[in-house]
């Protein structure tokens, strides 16, 4: 048995084992960026997408930047009515005030911001994305609306969104290879994944710290998007190690740990496949 051999074997157990103790269904894609080593493990299956249908959108937009429909200086006022629950900052700042299309992408992605993300989603519309997704090929992908809307009687409810590990590690590795948009849009878009404030459940057992990354002593980085709803831990983007680059998408759902906590058991688990995955990728 091959080194190879020995680790794809060793990473499958894992992965068999981290399913077990979730208590749900875990799905993984990943593999370095300019290599065939690819992990595929339920990719193929769709996961409810949570805030990671974030990623969509945010290509839908550039793509919209990229044809001159839209500038990412164009400003669009926050309502009141804009002001949804759920993870971002908007929620909380005063109604009326104006904000670029730049600034909405980067509070949709860097603190993944619901009311940003529903401004981004009336300003382009759910069809338009969802167009964007199928010319792209993104099968097991759907933008269901608008997040956290106030149903009948004040319940929130959450979007039926759903996108697959597969597509997911898709639309990164194509992102980063420049596939999706041309060069500045590109490097604008790794630029705002770079930014990334939610780094905890990818990064939780590596060797990285985020601090000494934006400072510049750690050539370690992650560019990504997470999403977490009940039953639900998602994270999916690119690692730079400072020696290999690669892509990987972790998903979740029926996850009997219902709590939003740092121990919730679906954020565990994302936690240990991606520290699994630097140790096949990374060494």
């Amino acid at each position: 048995m091959t080194d190879d051999t020995h680790s794809a074997s060793t990473l499958a157990s894992t992965l068999l084992e981290a399913e077990r103790r979730l208590g749900g269904t875990l799905g993984v894609a990943a593999h370095p960026l300019g290599s065939d080593d690819a992990i595929a493990y339920h990719s193929e299956q769709a996961f409810p997408a949570a805030s990671t249908i974030k990623v969509y959108i945010l290509q839908t937009l550039l793509e919209h930047v990229q044809a001159g429909r839209r500038s990412l200086e164009d400003r669009r006022v926050l309502s009141a009515g804009d002001q949804v629950t759920g993870s971002g900052i908007l929620k909380s700042l005063s109604p009326g005030n104006a904000y670029t299309l730049r600034d909405l992408a980067m509070l949709m992605i860097v603190l993944s911001d619901n009311t940003a993300t529903n401004m981004l989603i009336d300003d382009l519309g759910v069809e338009t994305v969802n167009a964007s997704i199928e010319r792209h090929g993104w099968a097991d992908t759907h933008l269901a609306g608008l997040l956290q809307r106030t149903a009948e009687g004040g319940r929130t409810t959450t979007s039926k969104s759903t996108t697959s590990p597969r597509d997911l590690a898709d639309a990164f590795t194509r992102l980063w290879d420049g596939e999706l948009l041309e060069p500045e849009l590109t490097d604008q878009a790794k630029h705002i994944y770079g930014r990334q404030q939610h780094t905890d459940q990818l990064g939780r057992f590596l060797p990285f710290d985020a601090y000494s990354t934006e400072t510049g002593e750690s050539a370690m980085t992650i560019a990504s998007k997470g999403g977490s709803i009940r039953g639900v831990r998602n994270d999916a983007g690119v690692i730079f190690t400072g020696r290999t680059r690669y892509v990987l998408a972790i998903m979740t759902r029926d996850c009997p740990d219902q709590r939003f906590h740092p121990d919730n058991l679906g954020s565990v688990v994302v936690s240990q496949v991606s520290r699994a995955l630097y140790d096949h990728f990374a060494g």
